[in-house]
C-alpha cells in the first residue's frame, strides 16, 4: 500500500512522463506491467531460478516484441536495464544510448 503522498508523487511522476512522451496514463500503465513482468524475469534469471540459460530469453522475446509494436506509433524508443537492482524500461523521443540511459524517461 501506498501512503497519501507517495500516491501523489508517483501520479505527478506518471503525468510529467506521459507529457513528455505523448503517451495517456493508461498507455503508460500497460507500459509499467510490461517492464514489471520483464523485471521479474531478470530478476528470478540472476537468482538461478529457471532451467537453463536461455529460457529467460524465451519469455523475454515476445515482451521486448509487444512493447515495441506498442510503442512504434507514437515514435518512441525504448531502452531494457536487465539488472534487477534498479528500473526496468526507459523510453524517449530519440535513441537512448547505453551509457546515459537515465536521460530518458523511466517507467516505474
Amino acid at each position: 500500500m501506498y501512503t497519501k503522498k507517495e500516491r501523489q508523487h508517483y501520479n505527478e511522476n506518471r503525468e510529467r512522463a506521459c507529457q513528455r512522451l505523448g503517451i495517456t496514463k493508461n498507455q503508460y500503465n500497460w507500459l509499467r506491467r510490461k517492464g514489471k513482468a520483464l523485471h521479474t524475469i531478470y530478476e528470478r534469471d540472476c537468482n538461478g531460478e529457471y532451467p537453463h540459460e536461455d529460457f529467460a530469453e524465451t519469455l523475454e522475446e515476445p515482451i521486448y516484441y509487444a512493447i515495441q509494436e506498442y510503442i512504434k506509433p507514437f515514435g518512441l524508443y525504448a531502452y531494457y536495464q536487465t539488472d534487477p537492482r534498479g528500473a526496468t524500461l526507459y523510453l524517449d523521443k530519440e535513441p537512448i544510448p547505453e551509457d546515459n540511459y537515465t536521460q530518458a524517461v523511466c517507467i516505474y
